[in-house]
């Protein structure tokens, strides 16, 4: 959290200009306590039609999960003030269909199939391809 408690959060486009952005964005929060992975992910999955929003714990995912139309959550598992899978469950309750990529240094395959179908695992060091892959993959299933 910044000075005065309020959450951190980062958002990454390619477009510098917001009038140039496209309507339909594809909108990714990624929760990441660590502030060079935080800004490294965001800025390699950010496109022309990708918003990468960020946020640096758990208050400040749940903020933009209530101000913002998410369409795939990405949350660390251990965040500064709690868990990322209670950010992932409370996520789905709102909306079960939400895509959801759940990532550690650890095997989390039955972990993110306690979460659903919408889950997917993803284990720290991330190979960038596969992260690629399935982002772009979660994408189109979307649109």
């Amino acid at each position: 959290m910044e000075e005065g408690g309020a959450p951190q959060l980062q958002d990454h486009t390619q477009s510098s200009s917001p009038s140039a952005m496209p309507a339909n964005l594809f909108v990714i929060l990624y929760v990441e306590d660590n502030d060079y992975l935080r800004e490294s992910f965001a800025e390699l999955l950010a496109t022309a039609e990708r918003r990468i929003v960020c946020a640096a714990d758990g208050a400040g995912a749940r903020m933009v999960l209530r101000e913002q139309n998410v369409h795939l959550l990405m949350t660390d598992i251990n965040l500064p003030d709690g868990s990322g899978l209670d950010v992932a469950r409370e996520a789905l309750r709102e909306n079960p269909m939400l895509p959801v990529i759940v990532c550690s240094g650890h095997d989390l395959t039955g972990v993110a199939d306690s979460l659903g179908p919408t889950a997917h695992p993803m284990r720290k060091p991330f190979d960038l391809d596969e992260l690629e892959s399935l982002v772009e993959r979660l994408a189109r299933r979307s649109a």
